[in-house]
């Protein structure tokens, strides 16, 4: 026959689930990126585990000069705070490019309770899109936001980094809510790869 837990264990199996509480709160509170230190400090914590390349050194994505469709400005900082995909390609989207933007969808659709914190960008650098690619972006891509940015803008932004951007190497830029460019993914990386990533950080950032 089992013996029953003593009352006088009672008091200490409440706090000790008190306790494990807190500290998973506290933890919660720890992980969520609030300052260029902070952000630093969740890289390096993901760093052994990450499955994308960290952006070295990590950039602000608000210095490239971007336009929506009807040519006003699209400024990072106007926008609701989202983890982001950014793209960048050209009037077609042919090839690599357009096997990472058909890529990238897919991992945002299989993202689920975290969808809406997250959002794909289509940077053009070469002007409208052509009839191709918009007829795909409006059946198949519904919400991927298109910008544009002069030529060589992307290369610009990530030039001083570990980016193969320069190389003409198609990437996509994971950005964090702030416009800071953090991780990379190429055509070597797979979509549970960058799912893993992204629930993570989706899970341990506020925003």
């Amino acid at each position: 026959m089992s013996e029953m837990p003593s009352k006088s264990s009672a008091p200490f199996q409440v706090l000790l689930m008190f306790a494990i509480m807190i500290a998973t709160v506290l933890l919660g509170f720890y992980m969520i990126p609030g300052s260029d230190e902070e952000r630093a400090r969740l890289l390096n914590e993901l760093g052994t585990t990450n499955q994308g390349m960290l952006l070295n050194p990590v950039v602000n994505i608000a210095n490239i000069e971007l336009l929506d469709d009807s040519g006003e400005s699209w400024r990072w900082q106007d926008h609701r705070p989202k983890w982001r995909m950014v793209l960048k390609g050209d009037s077609r989207c042919d090839g690599a490019c357009g096997e990472l933007l058909y890529l990238s969808r897919q991992v945002h659709i299989r993202l689920g309770k975290y969808s809406q914190r997250f959002e794909r960008i289509y940077i053009a650098e070469d002007g409208p899109l052509s009839a191709e690619l918009q007829a795909n972006i409006d059946a198949n891509h519904p919400f991927l936001k298109v910008v544009y940015a002069a030529p060589g803008a992307m290369e610009a932004w990530l030039t001083g980094t570990n980016s193969s951007a320069s190389e003409g190497v198609n990437e996509l830029v994971l950005v964090d809510p702030s416009g800071v460019g953090m991780m990379i993914y190429t055509m070597d990386h797979t979509g549970n790869q960058m799912l893993e990533d992204l629930n993570h950080l989706l899970k341990y950032s506020a925003e």
